[in-house]
């Protein structure tokens, strides 16, 4: 990394003038690491999606969901009822740390009755 460190510096003026900006000033230097991390990326993300997807814009998403088969819908009703019933818990302060664990691992269990007690993992 040492090299590579100093081969941009030897070659890019671009890269000595953000390491002289940078260096002495937080603001800066928080500035510049989330144009990179955040900004950056979302940009380039958004313009292959766009570029790869030109023709998807908000209309034809909705007729896209509105025409979802059934299953897709009952799964998106059954999941929607799986997560009122986690967060319920939560709210009334019950103990579900396994549940918890098991629905981020993408193991979905419990009833759509409201409560998730004796359902085996």
């Amino acid at each position: 990394t040492t090299r590579a460190m100093s081969w941009i510096w030897e070659k890019s003026s671009t890269w000595r003038w953000i390491v002289r900006g940078t260096r002495g000033n937080p603001l800066a230097m928080g500035v510049f690491t989330a144009t990179t991390m955040f900004a950056v990326p979302i940009g380039l993300g958004t313009l292959v999606m766009n570029g790869t997807n030109p023709e998807m814009d908000a209309a034809k998403i909705e007729k896209l969901r509105r025409d979802a088969g059934l299953d897709t819908k009952i799964m998106q009703d059954v999941n929607k009822r799986r997560l009122g019933v986690l967060l319920g818990e939560v709210q009334r302060g019950e103990k579900g740390d396994e549940r918890w664990k098991a629905a981020l691992d993408g193991r979905t269990s419990g009833t759509t009755s409201g409560t998730s007690k004796g359902v085996r993992l």
